[in-house]
């Protein structure tokens, strides 16, 4: 054999031989782990010391069976509870002490801005960077939920006032109908009908003290006679006495007699410039419309003064501003005195 094959074949037994030596070492480790590795019956005699609290006695008396398996497993658990340990350092628990103290000082300087370096400063309250985004998520919430709930809740009491006006006209409409049968007129305040050429404004004349004649006599209460919402208690709008308008009282036709204020009238009274024509509406329900009771006792919520009435089954339907007197020609033009009324319109002042 050469030199030359002589290093060849050393040469190729070099792989040979490592590849030898990791399966050897490979299969060392097989048989390590095995060993490392309980069998199916010592799992079982753990899991029966875990189930019954490493309590053997009982674990033997409930399965006397792995008598042996379980005392050798109890055997090496308690080998290890046995095991010898130094004991700890005290400054360790002062050390642990000391490390939450600072976490919790970290945790409470995110909760502040503006320490300050001086001494003496005091923290303003932060809601930290993380909590900032929560906050502001509460604030839209509580923002919207009042911009929906405050006109929400507006416009429930709104309702709930004209419906409870509403009901009031009813009410006076019954104590209307049972003063009619008493007495075969409407409610007029004895010494009350003055002279219409004499009067100027409109402002000067108190209709509503005839409606007053109800409370006082008994037909109804005092709440009776004007609007819930009316502040003044200047009364309820009502067609103003006249030999010529009344015949509508009660004929049971769906005639316009008595509506909330009429806003016309108090703009008069405080020296106002009327404008005309004018399609306000009584400021009792927030200018929104007015509650009408009309001659047959039912009552509408209308949300314009001018109305469409009827004054007979062979007439023609006519607009009809409530809140506008009508001059001797029939015109609604103006708000004109008392004394160019025609007296044959529907007209409603408080």
């Amino acid at each position: 054999m050469t030199p030359n094959d002589s290093a060849t074949s050393d040469g190729g037994d070099q792989p040979t031989q490592r590849a030898n030596d990791a399966t050897a070492a490979q299969q060392a480790a097989q048989q390590e782990t095995q060993q490392r590795t309980l069998g199916d019956a010592d799992q079982r005699a753990v899991d029966l010391l875990v189930d019954h609290g490493f309590d053997l006695d009982a674990a033997v008396r409930a399965n006397p069976g792995e008598r042996a398996r379980l005392e050798a497993a109890h055997a090496l658990f308690m080998r290890v509870d046995a095991y010898p340990v130094e004991p700890p350092d005290p400054s360790l628990v002062d050390a642990t002490l000391a490390r939450i103290d600072r976490a919790e000082d970290e945790r409470s300087a995110r909760m502040t801005v503006g320490a300050g370096s001086a001494a003496g400063s005091r923290a303003i309250p932060s809601l930290g960077r993380g909590r900032w985004a929560d906050f502001i998520a509460v604030a839209c919430v509580a923002i919207l939920g009042v911009s929906v709930g405050l006109p929400l809740l507006n416009s429930m009491r709104e309702r709930s006032a004209i419906a409870g006006c509403a009901s009031n006209l009813r009410n006076l409409g019954s104590a209307l109908a049972t003063y009619h049968g008493d007495h075969n007129s409407r409610p007029v305040a004895a010494g009350f009908a003055p002279d219409f050429s004499r009067l100027a404004s409109w402002a000067g004349y108190d209709n509503s003290r005839h409606l007053d004649l109800l409370h006082q006599k008994g037909y109804c209460g005092t709440q009776c006679v004007c609007c819930g919402n009316d502040g003044d208690r200047s009364g309820y709008a009502s067609l103003v006495p006249h030999d010529r308008v009344d015949g509508m009282w009660l004929t049971h036709a769906h005639l316009p007699l008595v509506a909330d204020r009429n806003p016309l009238v108090m703009q008069s009274a405080f020296g106002g410039r009327v404008m005309v024509p004018s399609v306000d509406n009584s400021p009792d329900h927030g200018r929104r419309g007015q509650n009408v009771l009309f001659g047959d006792l039912s009552v509408v919520f209308e949300v314009s003064p001018i109305l469409t009435i009827m004054r007979g089954p062979s007439a023609p339907p006519t607009p009809e501003n409530i809140w506008v007197p009508a001059d001797n020609g029939g015109l609604e033009d103006e708000f004109h005195a008392p004394r160019d009324w025609s007296a044959v319109d529907i007209f409603l002042v408080q």
